[in-house]
């Protein structure tokens, strides 16, 4: 009878205990969702309230520790909505876009290292002491005095090669190597250590009718982050047409396997006049290549005394323009040209390009949608006539672009 009992009491706990279960999940919906309404609620088009979690107060030192900072709040704060269209410039999800104007601090994260820039000072028409130290007839110096914060987590070399001017005509711009003279300040190279910094100038020669688009800050060329001082009217001039577009990124000219030459017969080489006014490009991947040929001078001078043709021979000079209508930054060395002339010689192009009134040799970096321009010159005998010029951006593709004698 005892055990009988007993076994009666213990099935009435374990219905009691199921009971509660049964109520505690009922009245929380069951799923967490919204309660099942009941008959008259139903009748009555009536929908129940939730009910609500219970709130336990935090502890004062909970308080202090979960309660955002002035500057927190800030960062957590709903993002200002993206102007559209956006720039078609510094697209990278890493790439940080501020205004160029004095005194303006941006910051760039490159995976665990942080660039902070303050452009201290901006001059237009900057002015060095140093009487070699003057800018072409009808060019002008634009001068950046930056101060760069390493709040990264290992020292960086910054030197002014990390900087980069485009203009409003398009045109890519290197910074001076060394610029001297300059009151305001010296130039970079600098090294920085974790949480150091350092002021220096950057400076760029630019013609007269041409203005500031972006200023480019680009720590490391392996990874896509970039900082990007854009001019306050940069967006108005994108919209407005007034800045000069990349080229239509597909080849131009006569396809390799139709040109019916014995060079370039590959399908990705391209063929086009060599003369004045032509122009042609070439598709390596996603990257392309577009170049116009400007001027072609036959027997160049050069009013530098150390660079002058060997007895016999004369400098052969063309003046291109040069375009990047491809997805990444191109770096040209001077290197990438060739020249066969009609009796079968090949010649390199000459290295040292000095004194040539025509302009400088066709090098640096050229971002996507930005164009560049210079001269190639060739030293070859005195009655040596060309048979083509060939640009060959990248020695590993078969994608080379041929500017062939008529």
């Amino acid at each position: 009878m005892r055990r009988f009992l007993k076994v009666l009491a213990i099935g009435a706990g374990g219905i009691l205990a199921i009971c509660v279960l049964v109520a505690v999940l009922t009245s929380l919906g069951g799923d967490g969702g919204t309660p099942t309404p009941t008959a008259a609620q139903a009748s009555r088009g009536e929908t129940p309230t939730p009910s609500r979690p219970v709130t336990v107060a935090p502890t004062a030192a909970q308080a202090a520790a979960t309660t955002p900072t002035a500057p927190q709040a800030a960062a957590t704060a709903t993002p200002a909505p993206q102007v559209t269209p956006t720039l078609p410039w510094g697209t990278s999800k890493e790439d940080v876009h501020a205004t160029l104007a004095e005194w303006l601090t941006a910051e760039l994260a490159d995976g665990k290292e942080i660039y902070r820039l303050t452009l201290e000072r901006i001059v237009d028409g900057a002015v060095s002491t140093n009487p070699l130290q003057r800018p072409k007839e009808g060019n002008r110096y634009l001068f950046f005095r930056i101060v760069v914060e390493n709040a990264g987590t290992r020292a960086h070399l910054i030197t002014s090669s990390n900087f980069q001017l485009r203009t409003s005509a398009g045109f890519d711009y290197d910074p001076l190597f060394a610029p001297v003279g300059f009151a305001e300040g010296e130039g970079l190279p600098q090294e920085i250590g974790p949480g150091g910094k350092t002021r220096g100038i950057v400076v760029f020669e630019i013609p007269e009718g041409e203005q500031p688009l972006f200023l480019k800050f680009d720590p490391n060329p392996l990874t896509s982050a970039e900082l990007y001082f854009d001019a306050p009217n940069a967006l108005e001039l994108v919209q407005s047409g007034a800045v000069g577009q990349a080229a239509p990124a597909q080849p131009e000219g006569t396809p390799g396997d139709q040109a019916g030459k014995s060079w370039g017969t590959s399908k990705n080489d391209r063929h086009v006049p060599l003369a004045p006014g032509q122009s042609g490009a070439i598709a390596d991947g996603k990257q392309v290549y577009r170049l116009t040929i400007q001027a072609i001078v036959d027997g160049a001078t050069s009013s530098n005394m150390f660079v002058q043709p060997k007895e016999g021979h004369k400098f052969w000079l063309v003046q291109v323009l040069f375009e990047n209508a491809g997805t990444s930054s191109v770096h040209l060395v001077g290197t990438e040209w060739a020249l066969r002339t009609q009796d079968g010689f090949d010649y390199e192009p000459e290295i040292m390009v000095a004194g040539f009134s025509e302009g400088e040799l066709l090098s640096g970096e050229v971002g996507p949608g930005g164009k560049t321009q210079g001269i190639i010159v060739f030293q070859i005998p005195q009655d040596a006539q060309p048979l083509f010029l060939k640009f060959d951006p990248n020695p590993f593709t078969s994608a080379e672009l041929y500017f062939d004698a008529q």
